[in-house]
């Protein structure tokens, strides 16, 4: 599977309030072959998330807006078991690394956005710790992914322990679904 085949399991939740932004950035992702939705507002996006029929493989999140900003939503995903696990990109002028803590953002960019990082990001290339020794990976990293949302990267001594690894992301990913299922038909 090619990069751009691979892209399209990865859905990307927007959430922006400047009209041109997200919708400029949107168009940006998607010609690049992700499949992006919108919303306006922390409760627009929450309320996606909640109807979705499978979450988003990261959230790319301003943080001051109406409605219901961008921290806010960021709570009411950290309060939910089916949501807390999903990768948050925050998207902002000024955050501090205590606010990156607060939010347990996987990462941060600063508008204006580098869309090549952000695109560097999303493909987990900025990921520099094999999962399996911990050293640091350079130019021959391997990304191993389950379902587009759980991401580990080898190095090349260790990437023998491929199937081994994506194995228990897969094992992982199953378990978040069931619990992600069970939450929501008992609410």
């Amino acid at each position: 599977m090619d990069g751009q085949q691979q892209r399209w399991s990865h859905s990307i939740l927007l959430v922006e309030d400047d009209d041109d932004f997200r919708l400029g950035l949107a168009e940006f992702l998607r010609g690049e072959g992700y499949l992006v939705t919108c919303a306006a507002n922390g409760l627009e996006a929450l309320s996606y998330l909640k109807s979705a029929p499978q979450p988003p493989s990261v959230v790319l999140l301003d943080l001051k807006m109406p409605v219901m900003s961008g921290w806010d939503f960021r709570a009411k995903m950290l309060e939910d078991s089916a949501f807390a696990s999903i990768p948050v990109i925050v998207l902002s002028g000024a955050v501090t690394p205590a606010d990156v803590a607060t939010l347990r953002a996987a990462a941060t960019l600063n508008k204006p956005v580098d869309f090549e990082r952000l695109v560097s990001m999303l493909e987990g290339t900025l990921l520099d710790a094999c999962s399996v020794c911990g050293q640091w990976v350079g130019e021959g990293r391997k990304t191993v992914t389950a379902h587009g949302s759980l991401a580990a990267v080898l190095c090349k001594n260790c990437e023998e322990y491929t199937d081994s690894l994506t194995s228990d992301l897969n094992e992982l990913a199953l378990k978040l679904r069931r619990t992600h299922a069970r939450d929501r038909t008992s609410n």
